[in-house]
């Protein structure tokens, strides 16, 4: 699925993407299994970001996220359920965090007038790592399963 959205205090054009991987256990260690097996880069989301701009500073964002789907919820207890559908709340809020950063980015080097543009992608990317490290991977933040 691909979206375009225009953020109205963003200049750049922001491009997201979502992808989803399949997750079809029905107990509490099976989707943990599953998510630590089929989730992307070892990790049970993930964001990805790519700033680019062109010799007139005209900035674009590629933003993808990664989240599991779980392909059948009914199947789950109700409380189970309750419980996913709760963490992949979290989840999503926490990846839209990094994927803020990559508009950050973009801001920047935009209001900078594209000087010191790779210096200001990895101020942001660290800004990432320092986020999962502030919130232990969105664990603080209610990304906790079951």
């Amino acid at each position: 699925m691909l979206t375009w959205a225009q953020p109205s205090a963003a200049k750049p054009r922001v491009a997201v993407t979502e992808k989803t991987y399949s997750v079809d256990a029905v107990t509490a260690e099976g989707i943990l299994q599953q998510m630590k097996a089929r989730g992307p880069n070892g990790h049970w989301a993930y964001t990805d970001w790519y700033v680019k701009w062109t010799g007139s500073c005209q900035l674009s964002v590629a933003i993808t996220y990664t989240m599991p789907k779980h392909r059948n919820e009914a199947k789950l207890d109700p409380a189970l359920r309750k419980r996913w559908q709760s963490m992949v709340a979290a989840l999503r809020k926490h990846e839209q965090k990094h994927g803020q950063h990559g508009i950050n980015a973009a801001q920047e080097i935009e209001k900078g007038k594209c000087a010191n543009g790779d210096a200001l992608i990895k101020k942001w990317a660290n800004q990432d790592k320092v986020l999962d490290k502030r919130t232990q991977h969105g664990a603080r933040e209610g990304v906790v399963f079951p």
